[in-house]
């Protein structure tokens, strides 16, 4: 739950975003593959050289690999093989069987007529992999004596890795002890966002650079949050423990949400009661109905002294009722507090966790009273003739 209200935090702030005015693309692998290679390559026009490469090292170099080699202590990958870096999209392999194109392969100098290389498998657009993805990329670059110090591979989802059913046992060993799973984000273990993206923020100076980067982070925690918002909280859910007990509550909601209405309208009639005055000869008073759920209705009265006349509107449904209330002058939209009010401009009826929460613990309610003291103000000004 802490997870899942960190998500949902997270999305109500993404704010105004470029990427989503390009929502046709940042769905496509290249998309992503355009982004990441062009802040690693320091012939980029970020002006920030081998910075953002560096800060991606040192994240591989937190992680552990998936499995660690006999007596392994060192980092995965030696910064210093990598001086004068070149940063290559879309590298196309053919191990002599099966071709394929590494997304991003960061090359390194030759040291000892060796060149060292970084393999990053880029899956931030949720695909599954092809067909012994990573070993046909290892076989390629052994073939071509490349050493190959990591295999990063960044899904989208947190819990994804590469399918390794169709490896051999050798190719299998030697990935799983330079492969690091770095995802787009997750909470509690290193992620892009978090580990590499933030930093490199943090310590960018070019506006430009700046500004994408924040927008790309906004970006990957909302892709995220896009297949993480339900997952975990059924898998919680649906455990052989739980399920019995959830499907008790889920049985019992519509009873649970009677009653937090009915209490919600009772102490509402009550704080309600305190507005009932007596303003220029006349009695005001505020009546509240909830005649059928999720709907409620109200009237405001403004009842004449000395005549016993009545002038106001009640609001019941989209129906007015005349036979004892003359109408205002203002037209219908234009009144400051209405049933159309809370439904169309603030949408309070959203049947959500959270307006039955703000139910519960008053603020609902005083959002309410707010707007009647608005009302009743509002009603003084108009100056209505009998």
């Amino acid at each position: 739950m802490k997870r899942y209200n960190e998500y949902c935090k997270m999305r109500l702030e993404t704010g105004f975003n470029v990427f989503y005015l390009i929502s046709d693309y940042y769905y496509r692998e290249t998309f992503h593959n355009d982004i990441i290679a062009a802040l690693l390559s320091p012939e980029e026009k970020h002006g920030n050289g081998k910075m953002y490469l560096n800060l991606f090292v040192e994240m591989i170099n937190k992680m552990k690999p998936l499995e660690m080699k006999p007596l392994e202590m060192k980092p995965l990958v030696d910064i210093r093989h990598y001086q004068t870096p070149k940063v290559n999209k879309e590298k196309y392999t053919n191990d002599g069987e099966l071709s394929g194109r590494i997304d991003i392969l960061i090359e390194g100098e030759l040291i000892e007529g060796k060149k060292h290389c970084i393999v990053i498998e880029n899956k931030l657009n949720n695909a599954p992999d092809t067909d012994q993805q990573l070993p046909k990329y290892y076989r390629d670059l052994i073939k071509r004596d490349i050493i190959i110090d990591a295999f990063v591979y960044m899904p989208l989802n947190p819990q994804k890795a590469p399918d390794s059913s169709s490896w051999k046992d050798e190719e299998r060993k030697f990935i799983n002890e330079r492969l690091v799973i770095v995802p787009a984000y997750s909470a509690g273990q290193i992620n892009l966002v978090e580990n590499w993206l933030s930093p490199a923020e943090r310590v960018t100076s070019n506006e430009d650079a700046k500004f994408i980067i924040k927008q790309y982070k906004t970006l990957l925690n909302n892709l995220t949050l896009d297949i993480m918002d339900d997952r975990e909280i059924l898998d919680v859910l649906l455990k052989a423990d739980n399920i019995e007990t959830t499907i008790n509550i889920l049985s019992l909601q519509e009873s649970i949400v009677r009653r937090i209405i009915k209490e919600f309208i009772d102490k509402l009639r009550l704080r309600l009661s305190e507005y009932e005055f007596q303003l220029q000869e006349c009695n005001y008073r505020i009546g509240i109905t909830n005649k059928k759920y999720p709907s409620w209705r109200f009237v405001i009265e403004r009842v004449g002294t000395k005549s016993g006349w009545y002038r106001g509107l009640q609001y019941d449904g989209p129906r007015i009722q005349t036979n004892k209330y003359s109408k205002w002058e203002k037209e219908q939209h234009d009144f400051p507090l209405g049933w159309d009010y809370f439904e169309d401009n603030h949408r309070y009826w959203d049947e959500s966790i959270i307006t039955w929460k703000s139910m519960l613990d008053g603020t609902f309610a005083d959002e309410i009273i707010s707007e009647v003291q608005d009302a009743f103000l509002e009603i003084e000004k108009q100056k209505l003739p009998e």
